[in-house]
């Protein structure tokens, strides 16, 4: 088993990098503007380092050394200045938990460690050392670092490292159960692994209505939000480009508080659709990206929320504490859960000390009795579903495109009677340019995967 950083994550970083160091040159070249004040060179020039700076930390990402390879022999890794073979008899114990990355918020992300035998050294860097159970260990790598599929790679490990093999990670620890661990984990009171839902080829069919739904806001924002904030600030400048600015601003603002108001509206639904929430003792568990999320379904804030109660679930039927946290139906079509999850939900809440939960629970019981026995979607092959999603999340570099450069023909229209609110608009769209070719750059890489892992699928 081989792992390397990705081709297509090296190129974005790098074609991240050229453009950033265009932009590093376009301030540059304002440096010899003739004309240009003090504090405006300053500016530029500041700006210019950022840039800088930013283009080496993306050059020093693309050319780092990221090779581990893992046989029966034991492990050759390769990781920048870190340079080891160990064989297996050196290693006590290979440990896949969650590690707490300092930020905003609390982010917990699966981590490699490897724990060598008492009295042997693995020689690591400082910034690979790490400690589990007390004992001296190296942290490898991340499990979101080399962009592995996560479930694949522990099934992978636990055929070669055996009885070593240690997984700490709920989510992940799940896929090493065998049917009959997994039987009695699902049959345990109040424990059920919950799959997602709606399953297959019709998680990713609602994943497109909600796609298709966003990008109508999408152009609502852009004709009712963009274009008249850039017309006002254009109509302000011309009269004064003082008044320009502090409309420029507002305008932004504004901008930027309607895209977060009404574009995302359907993002937590998509979320919903992917999670594989489990019900673990009396807390519900969910992982979602990096984070790993528990409720407690006995502290009497559990309710069912219709359709239409929270916007944005467009015909789901929620369990929300209180927030919306399981779908119980799809958003697309109303359809409901399986009965079998459904009453694994409504037994735990039924336990609970509080009447809201054990309401809750009722009204779960109701919709059971409304579900059909058995799983009522019919099947389907979600490898062609995700490669059409793939292509309408694609089109998206279209419609901010036209973002992108209504920034720029506005700043362009605004250079003759307010050239330094112009040239400071433009500079914006420039900037947007930049991180509009590395999104176009990322969605072109993932629709060919998605094409890539289908014409495998047809073969």
């Amino acid at each position: 088993m081989e792992l390397r950083r990705p081709v297509g994550s090296r190129v974005f970083a790098v074609a991240l990098a050229a453009l950033m160091a265009g932009f590093a040159g376009y301030l540059l070249s304002l440096q010899v503007t003739a004309g240009a004040s003090v504090s405006g060179r300053l500016c530029t020039g500041v700006a210019a380092l950022v840039a800088l700076l930013i283009v080496a930390a993306f050059l020093g990402y693309a050319f780092q050394r990221f090779q581990v390879d893992i046989d029966h022999h034991g492990w050759a890794v390769r990781i920048d200045r870190y340079r080891r073979d160990i064989p297996w008899p050196e290693i006590s114990a290979v440990v896949i938990e969650n590690r707490e990355i300092q930020g905003r918020g609390r982010r917990l992300v699966p981590a490699l460690y490897l724990v060598p035998e008492p009295g042997v050294s693995l020689d690591a860097p400082g910034d690979l050392r790490a400690t589990v159970d007390g004992r001296p260990a190296v942290r490898l790598f991340d499990l979101s670092d080399p962009k592995i599929e996560e479930q694949q790679f522990v099934r992978d490990l636990a055929g070669l490292a055996g009885d070593r093999l240690q997984v700490r990670v709920y989510r992940l620890g799940l896929v090493l159960l065998s049917d009959d661990a997994r039987a009695r984990l699902n049959g345990a009171a109040g424990g059920k692994a919950l799959p997602a839902f709606p399953p297959g080829a019709q998680g990713v069919r609602t994943q497109r209505w909600l796609n298709r739904r966003r990008f109508l806001l999408f152009a609502g924002w852009y004709l009712f939000a963009v274009v008249p904030a850039l017309l006002l600030t254009g109509f302000a400048a011309a009269l004064h480009e003082l008044l320009g600015g502090a409309v420029a601003v507002l305008g932004l603002l504004a901008v930027v508080a309607a895209y977060a108001r009404f574009v995302t509206l359907f993002g937590h639904a998509g979320v919903l659709v992917e999670s594989e929430p489990a019900v673990v003792g009396t807390e519900l568990v969910q992982s979602i990206g990096d984070r790993t999320h528990r409720d407690d379904m006995h502290a009497g804030n559990a309710v069912v929320l219709p359709p239409g109660a929270r916007r944005g679930y467009g015909k789901a039927w929620l369990l929300g504490f209180p927030h919306a946290v399981v779908l119980l139906g799809d958003p697309r079509t109303g359809r409901l859960r399986g009965r079998d999850d459904l009453y694994a939900l409504s037994a735990v809440l039924h336990e609970s000390p509080h009447e809201a939960d054990r309401l809750a629970a009722r009204e779960v019981d109701g919709l059971a009795l409304q579900s059909p026995a058995g799983d009522p979607f019919e099947p389907g092959d979600p490898a062609n579903a995700r490669l059409w999603l793939s292509l309408t999340k694609a089109g998206r570099v279209a419609a901010w495109a036209v973002v992108v450069a209504s920034v720029l023909l506005a700043g362009g229209w605004m250079l003759e009677s307010a050239p330094h609110l112009g040239g400071a608009v433009i500079l914006l769209g420039v900037f947007l340019a930049a991180v509009w070719a590395v999104y176009a750059l990322y969605r072109m890489l993932a629709l060919l995967g998605a094409a890539w892992h289908a014409v495998r699928k047809w073969r």
